[in-house]
């Protein structure tokens, strides 16, 4: 794993249930995956911990789309930066958390999120 800079480029905004992600993942489809934290660089996802094994570090989610009105539709390719839980000596958990970084995105779509993260800081600083 990285180091905690290699990992936090951007700055994140802390978003509520109603913002989700969907993906296909080595030929599984994902809709409606909970995210917990967004930025211009990338998410942080909660999947099933039966689908964990899966999600390895590098592996490539394409035609990811950001679930929310506000934000951009444009698909994204992203990969698995991370994994937080799901170790096989670990006590099992229920979700796990994954780091997702946006490799290809737009133009546009990018300027949009950008703006909208922007946005939202300032809220969230408020």
């Amino acid at each position: 794993m990285g180091s905690y800079a290699d990992r936090r480029d951007t700055r994140r905004i802390i978003v509520g249930p109603e913002f989700g992600i969907s993906f296909t993942l080595k030929g599984h489809g994902y809709r409606d995956v909970r995210i917990t934290n967004l930025s211009t660089g990338g998410c942080f996802a909660l999947v099933g911990a039966r689908d964990a094994r899966l999600f390895e570090r590098g592996a490539v989610l394409e035609s990811l789309v950001l679930l929310h009105p506000e934000l951009p539709k444009a698909p994204i390719l992203a990969a698995v930066s991370y994994v937080l839980g799901g170790r096989p000596a670990a006590e099992p958990l229920e979700m796990v958390g994954i780091g997702v970084q946006f490799l290809g995105i737009e133009d546009a779509a990018r300027a949009a999120l950008d703006a909208w993260v922007g946005a939202a800081s300032v809220a969230q600083q408020g």
